[in-house]
């Protein structure tokens, strides 16, 4: 057996961790036919038993998510060649570095002189003969040779993104399959283990991934930096790694190695520390509760009591409550499309319904990002020119407002990392937990004082009703969290009753907030029921102007982290125009940062034409971009995935379709008409 397998033995025979860390590489060297001819015929039975472990184990990703996500983890980036050179000599007595390495005594690596250059420079003398990786790449670092394999599957994967034609895939017959696996990074070793066991007698071990590569992919999909499960984390690839420098930051990253982040030179240390992060612990139950909660409740609410004015004190409870009812149900079965094949919404469409999917998909969520903060940048400058003219200001126009909005909002979406602005999404919860407070107190106080509305109230309001229900669905709109969230919880069995819980108790309060401040101010309601509350008294101004300005600041942080996912969705739109082989430098970052300033310049725009319509803005984004969202995408992806299921399920996803269209086609006809009218 030792003959037959000589990497697998010794690498069998070794328990430290860097051995094990070959492990996962050895014997990759082989071909896949030399390991067939050498396999007994009780081993190729007993792999015929286990080659199936892999199906249905682990989800599937398409090769060109796996080669983007590969290419994060890499230490250097391989180079193309651009024109045939001879490679240089590894026994080359010219250049040699002598590293200290506390773990085996003195090493000389025969390398190749590099600077950090870019890809085009670096192309034309560093390339091997055999259009193979440069050896001034990963063959320079200690253990270059064991992942050599990952960096051959990168430069396969990278080919193919660039070749002048397509290229077409053969799936191999079902006798194949063991091949296959063999020929993956970490394959031989893989498939040593599963016949051990089996020619031991023993089940063969549960592999979760199919194969190392996979295992990256999965370990990135996987981390609560996503908004819809997508990836907008906005770290650029890293340059060549400069030989000299090489065991330095090995050394450094020792005491690191659970980050997915590799220090660079030639970069700000600085920002690469504070990219580095530890992979996050699981959510329990509790935490998960309370980040669903922070999900639904926004400074959204403060819409409602103007919708309950237009569509009626009985029919606006029902109709959010028929909506929560149905956010729910449309939440649970994306859950459900997501246990079948995890990955982001975008990724879920598109493994159902193709790449035109996956756009619309991102389409929306860009859109309803985008809706969010136009319509928090109409909140924004109403307020604070009511603040500022309360305090003794001078009445000043509308664009001066939106232009403070601007000027201060470009700063915070200039962040390259969206951790650092953590802490003012914090500050922004408290702002609005306080307000609510205080207007739920008030709203009471005046129907048990004042009686509330002198105005009787309407029972359903047939002439605004329209923009009642785009509000209602606005409200709701939370569904880009449900993904990461679920897939970032310890048990994630326990997220439907966690959902469960959490809307039942959103309804409660957006019910109760809404019939409360309509029966308070009738008819006399604002669109911003902060706008209602008195200011006859020094005392209730103090109060009034107190709250407002709890609601800017809440308002103002929560912009940043909302137009984020808008921002990144627009630079991967663009990354061929941004330029994709100048990750990382200055040029780039400069293209990146005039096109944030474009988008921030674009929400002033969008806000400002719709001022004096907040109310009718709110509907429009509600309806065209949360709609799909929440009725119509989640029911047409689990009528795919689950083609068997009973007829009246069918009848329901379908139904829930036809709902989520028709309260698309006729409020976006509402919002659009009353736009027209207020015109």
């Amino acid at each position: 057996m030792d003959s037959q397998y000589p990497h697998t033995a010794t690498a069998a025979a070794s328990s430290s961790p860097d051995s094990h860390t070959i492990d996962m590489f050895s014997g990759l060297d082989t071909t896949a036919s030399d390991i067939s001819r050498s396999m007994s015929t009780r081993r190729l039975q007993a792999s015929s038993s286990t080659e199936n472990l892999f199906e249905g184990s682990a989800p599937v990703i398409d090769e060109e998510q796996l080669h983007s996500i590969v290419g994060q983890h890499l230490v250097m980036t391989p180079v193309l060649p651009e024109v045939d050179t001879p490679a240089p000599s590894i026994h080359s007595d010219s250049n040699l570095e002598v590293l200290d390495d506390p773990a085996n005594s003195q090493r000389r690596l025969s390398s190749v002189t590099a600077t950090p250059t870019t890809t085009s420079e670096s192309a034309t003398d560093s390339t091997a003969t055999d259009g193979s990786a440069t050896l001034n790449s990963h063959f320079q670092l200690q253990g270059g040779a064991d992942v050599n394999d990952v960096y051959k599957w990168h430069e396969k994967q990278t080919r193919r993104q660039l070749g002048p034609r397509s290229y077409t895939y053969h799936t191999p017959p079902k006798k194949d399959l063991t091949i296959e696996t063999i020929k993956a990074p970490g394959g031989f070793r893989r498939h040593y283990i599963q016949n051990e066991a089996v020619a031991r007698g023993e089940p063969a071990p549960a592999l979760p991934t199919k194969s190392f590569i996979h295992f990256l992919g999965l370990f990135n999909m996987y981390e609560m930096d996503h908004f819809a499960g997508e990836n907008f984390r906005s770290i650029p690839k890293r340059s060549i790694i400069v030989p000299k420098d090489a065991e330095k930051r090995r050394q450094s990253m020792a005491d690191t190695l659970g980050s997915r982040r590799y220090y660079m030179p030639g970069e700000n240390l600085k920002e690469d520390e504070e990219a580095i992060e530890e992979p996050e612990e699981k959510l329990s139950f509790s935490k998960a509760v309370g980040m669903l909660f922070k999900t639904f409740i926004a400074s959204g609410i403060l819409f409602l009591p103007n919708a309950f004015k237009n569509g009626g004190i009985l029919f606006a409870p029902l109709f959010m409550t028929l909506i929560a009812v149905l956010c729910l149900h449309s939440f649970l079965l994306l859950v459900k499309c997501r246990e079948l094949h995890p990955g982001s919404y975008g990724d879920i469409g598109q493994h159902y319904y193709g790449r035109w999917m996956r756009y619309i998909v991102l389409f929306a969520i860009a859109i309803s990002q985008f809706g969010f903060c136009c319509g928090y940048c109409i909140f924004f400058a109403q307020q604070l020119a009511i603040v500022v003219h309360s305090l003794g200001g001078a009445e000043l126009d509308k664009i001066v407002w939106i232009a403070i909005f601007f000027v201060i909002l470009v700063p915070f979406t200039l962040v390259r990392n969206i951790g650092k602005l953590g802490f003012s999404a914090v500050v922004a919860d408290l702002c609005i937990v306080v307000g609510l407070i205080y207007l739920y107190s008030y709203d009471i106080k005046e129907l048990v004082i004042n009686q509330g509305s002198p105005t009787p109230l309407r029972l359903f309001n047939s002439d605004d009703f329209g923009l009642f229900v785009g509000t209602a669905v606005f409200s709701y709109e939370g569904i880009g969290m449900v993904i990461p969230i679920c897939g970032s919880m310890a048990n994630p069995k326990q997220f439907p009753r966690a959902l469960t819980i959490v809307l039942s108790v959103v309804c409660v309060l957006l019910v109760s907030f809404g019939t409360l401040g309509y029966a308070a101010y009738g008819d006399k309601v604002q669109t911003i029921v902060l706008d209602d509350l008195p200011n006859a008294t020094s005392g209730e101004k103090a109060g009034k102007n107190a709250i407002q300005i709890l609601y800017i600041v809440a308002i103002f942080l929560t912009t940043p982290l909302m137009l984020f996912p808008a921002i990144r969705i627009v630079e991967n739109c663009c990354k061929k125009l941004l330029g994709e082989n100048d990750m990382g430098t200055k040029k780039r970052m400069m293209k990146e940062n005039l096109v944030r300033i474009l988008i921030d310049f674009a929400v002033a725009a969008v806000a400002y034409a719709g001022y004096y319509k907040l109310d009718i803005f709110i509907s429009f984004v509600g309806s065209f971009a949360c709609a799909p969202l929440l009725f119509i995408f989640p029911p047409l992806f689990h009528l795919k995935a689950f083609p068997g299921q009973p007829l009246w399920r069918k009848v329901s996803d379908i139904s829930l379709i036809l709902f989520g269209v028709i309260v698309f086609c006729y409020t976006l006809v509402i919002s659009i008409q009353s736009f027209s009218k207020h015109e």
